[in-house]
């Protein structure tokens, strides 16, 4: 009975077959799956693309609920949603952001750093029916966002 306890002792833990098949896993692993978590340009890209076709669908739908034209302006890499100063003045200044629809904080800004973000229009208002002033095209990395005129229907369009 001494000898089959010893056997049993002796046969518990892994081979070297399976430790090595495991370690030549994980380097499979860690070469495919690493590169993509360092690299977040398409992480950066994705979200900012997101963040702006948002803020342009918020831009037309504020535009319908309070009866007052709003404008999605874009500069320097980054976005903005304004409302009107006073309703059908036409007028609009940064000091009268539009309030983030999340967290209510004054002024619906975004951008980020390695992100180029254009429109062929640097400015799009949305009257108070939701339609806008021109059709657009705004290019944010590699992805495009088109707004229909007639409509203020915005979608993704990227080729």
């Amino acid at each position: 009975m001494e000898i089959s306890t010893i056997k049993n002792k002796n046969s518990s833990g892994f081979t070297l077959v399976e430790l090595v098949m495991v370690i030549v896993l994980l380097g499979i692993i860690s070469a495919i799956a690493l590169p993509r978590f360092f690299n977040r340009s398409g992480f950066e890209d994705h979200a900012l693309f997101t963040d702006t076709l948002n803020a342009v669908r918020y831009s037309q739908k504020l535009a319908v609920a309070s009866g007052c034209a709003t404008q999605i302006a874009i500069s320097a890499n980054s976005y903005a949603v304004l409302r009107e100063n006073t309703c059908g003045s036409g007028s609009f200044s940064s000091a009268l952001a539009a309030h983030h629809p999340t967290t209510g904080e004054a002024g619906y800004t975004g951008s980020q750093g390695n992100v180029s973000l254009t429109a062929i229009n640097s400015t799009t208002t949305f009257n108070a029916l939701g339609q806008a002033d021109a059709d657009n095209t705004i290019t944010v990395g590699s992805r495009q966002i088109s707004i229909i005129a007639a409509t203020g229907f915005s979608y993704d369009s990227t080729p």
